[in-house]
């Protein structure tokens, strides 16, 4: 006859034996879950996931060569700026008193908005930049224990499954009681996972907030950055406008002076033309007053007729000279009267 400490034995040890049993089946039932996932994983590289990798590193390709041309671009312009600023600052000495001080308002007030602007490129910039990445080295860290945790929930959840579908087939009151034991205790352990993970999530939620009032915080800082360049194309195009009127008045100045150069010019070769002719009328007098006493000497032993003859023919010859000079300097231009 079996005693009552025999029969418990054999209790303890086939609740020993189904335990290790219930053990194998679930380590079982578990490798044959991992094959399933393995199987998932190799499936879930559709072509639709395939097109959608191209479309993604195309779009990098692109946003890649956006950049390569936007910084060409700052390049060339940046270049153009400090050509322009060298010609400033020749233009500058030809302006007047208030010009100059219009100039000096307007640079200050561009070189303000450029020190702001450099202080979003050069500090407020990479710091939130630098923060996000931080921020973000956090949230991988969270993300990896989070996932650390959802597979032991899975596994509890898992094992917590199979107890209790191993508790209802059994039959044996001993085993369906242990079984039930287990469950709960499985139960508290879930719980106590979960507690973990939603602290997690919240750790994680609370990142994901940071992230985006970093990202908030860069877009007003781009806003702040636009509004500062159309502040300082505002100041160029004022500036513009003072050195234009400087241009144009040097330029009004340069032809005045020009001008000026060869009235100045025409005057003094008239005034040498005029000289030259003085000097030709008077050898010409000279000369013809030569004529005339050497006329008179060589017609003392002339007749009277003879000699009205030669007189008449000198007469006309001084009317022909007289009136070539006349004509002479009937041609020559009349200089302009100053205003």
């Amino acid at each position: 006859m079996v005693t009552e400490t025999e029969e418990l034995q054999v209790k303890e040890f086939l609740k020993r034996a189904e335990v290790k049993t219930m053990k194998k089946d679930l380590q079982a039932l578990r490798e044959v879950d991992a094959l399933k996932e393995r199987d998932k994983i190799a499936k879930i590289k559709t072509l639709e996931e395939q097109k959608l990798e191209q479309e993604k590193k195309l779009q990098e390709k692109e946003r890649a060569k956006a950049q390569v041309e936007k910084t060409d671009r700052e390049t060339v312009l940046e270049k153009g700026a400090a050509q322009e600023r060298e010609a400033e600052k020749d233009l500058k000495e030809y302006a007047t008193e208030q010009e100059k001080q219009q100039i000096f308002q307007f640079e200050s007030e561009r070189l303000n908005f450029e020190k702001e602007a450099d202080a979003i490129d050069k500090e407020k910039g990479p710091g939130l930049k630098l923060q996000k990445n931080e921020i973000l080295i956090q949230k991988k860290n969270w993300e990896a224990k989070l996932n650390s945790i959802l597979s032991d929930e899975k596994k509890l959840e898992d094992e917590q499954g199979f107890i209790a579908q191993k508790a209802q087939q059994s039959v044996i009151g001993a085993e369906k009681k242990s079984l039930e034991q287990r469950r709960w205790d499985l139960d508290k352990e879930i719980q106590e996972v979960e507690k973990k993970r939603w602290e997690v999530e919240k750790q994680l939620e609370n990142l994901e907030n940071k992230v985006k009032e970093i990202d908030r915080s860069s877009d007003q800082l781009i806003e702040e950055r636009n509004l500062l360049k159309q502040k300082i194309l505002g100041v160029d195009k004022s500036l513009r406008g003072i050195y234009s009127v400087v241009i144009a008045r040097e330029e009004e100045k340069r032809r005045g002076e020009a001008t000026e150069q060869k009235l100045q010019k025409d005057i003094a070769a008239k005034s040498r033309t005029e000289q030259r002719e003085r000097v030709q009328r008077q050898q010409w007098g000279n000369s013809a007053a030569r004529e005339r006493e050497m006329g008179r000497e060589s017609l003392g032993g002339i007749s009277a007729p003879a000699k009205a003859r030669i007189l008449e023919t000198t007469k006309s010859e001084e009317k022909q000279r007289e009136k070539f000079i006349q004509e002479v300097e009937g041609s020559l231009p009349v200089p302009p009267k100053k205003q």
